[in-house]
């Protein structure tokens, strides 16, 4: 299984602010609120797709970012959710309002 770490700096740095599984089926505020503005993905399996929103309930009316993991890693940072990119790793779309970094307040993982 692996972990979704959320950190409150970007590229993965300063504390954590809350650690999820990717066990499916996850739809949960993120604790502390409007903190989190990168993740690392460790070990975390092929196919998941992670969303981060900065609504409460998770609506797209607001910022929010997707995460499709193409490829599982040891390690893997995502140092912003605030751009849109394609790897060999993740696939990465950012929809923008007011910005996303430092206001995430829900996760869901698929």
């Amino acid at each position: 299984m692996g972990d979704i770490v959320l950190y409150e700096g970007n590229g993965g740095s300063q504390n954590i602010v809350q650690r999820f599984s990717d066990t499916p089926g996850q739809n949960s505020r993120v604790t502390p609120n409007d903190e989190a503005r990168s993740l690392k993905l460790l070990n975390v399996r092929e196919g998941a797709v992670i969303s981060v929103y900065d609504s409460p309930d998770g609506s797209t009316n607001d910022d929010f970012c997707v995460i499709r993991v193409k490829k599982s890693s040891p390690e893997y940072t995502v140092s912003t959710f605030e751009r849109s990119y394609d790897d060999e790793y993740v696939s990465v779309s950012f929809a923008r309002n007011n910005g996303l970094d430092g206001k995430v307040s829900r996760i869901r993982i698929n």
